[in-house]
């Protein structure tokens, strides 16, 4: 059965406290999942992902991609905003261990938010996992996106993704999407999963957050 732990909602504030996070915390002394909704927000997929995530016993702080990102930030902002956030959270836990995760949105900007990381919050990362990814993004919702719109943006994610530094990085897709060039990912230590459905994994976030757990270790 699952066991029910606190659920906290945070919003204002300047540093640490601007990003609209949704914490999940776990009296487990696991790794720290930071996730990055798509530009829905926390709509049922990306709940539903973390509450089976936070079930397997760690501790996650979701970003709501929609709030933050409604207003057009840079890679520069977005990551230190980040980084005043995490050294807040790592500053109260025995845990170092850190993994990043994004869907959609939050998989575009996920790589350009890692690569501009000081190196004391980097040093802790062990595996970026990117769900559905596009192949080049901007850091502002757009309604046309949120509609459905799929064309070509200002920012590269593949040139992005192959600038990364890190242990270990991961890229999750439905089988039904084509979109993504997984070949042109260049990285020594990458992998790539395939999982059954399109961009919503047909509703299976219990399959998407088993996948995921695979690589927090």
């Amino acid at each position: 059965m699952k066991i029910l732990l606190s659920l906290l909602l945070t919003f204002t504030g300047t540093g640490a406290d601007t990003l609209p996070v949704r914490e999940w915390n776990s009296p487990a002394p696991s790794a720290l999942i930071l996730f990055i909704t798509g530009d829905a927000g926390f709509g049922k997929f990306s709940t539903e992902l973390c509450d089976n995530i936070h079930a397997a016993g760690y501790d996650v702080c979701a970003i709501n991609a929609k709030a933050y990102f409604w207003n057009k930030k840079t890679p520069e902002q977005t990551s230190a905003d980040i980084t005043a956030y995490l050294e807040k959270q790592f500053s109260k836990r025995d845990n170092q261990q850190l993994i990043l995760a994004g869907y959609s949105f939050g998989a575009d900007v996920m790589p350009f938010i890692v690569n501009r990381l000081p190196n004391n919050i980097r040093k802790k990362l062990v595996s970026l996992i990117l769900i559905s990814p596009s192949t080049s993004t901007y850091l502002e919702i757009h309604l046309s996106d949120m509609l459905g719109g799929n064309k070509k943006r200002s920012m590269d994610v593949v040139a992005e993704i192959n600038k990364l530094n890190v242990p270990r990085t991961v890229t999750i897709f439905g089988s039904d999407e084509n979109d993504f060039p997984v070949s042109a990912v260049k990285l020594e230590r990458y992998s790539n999963e395939s999982l059954p459905g399109g961009h919503h994994f047909n509703g299976d976030a219990p399959q998407v957050a088993r996948t995921l757990l695979k690589y927090f270790k």
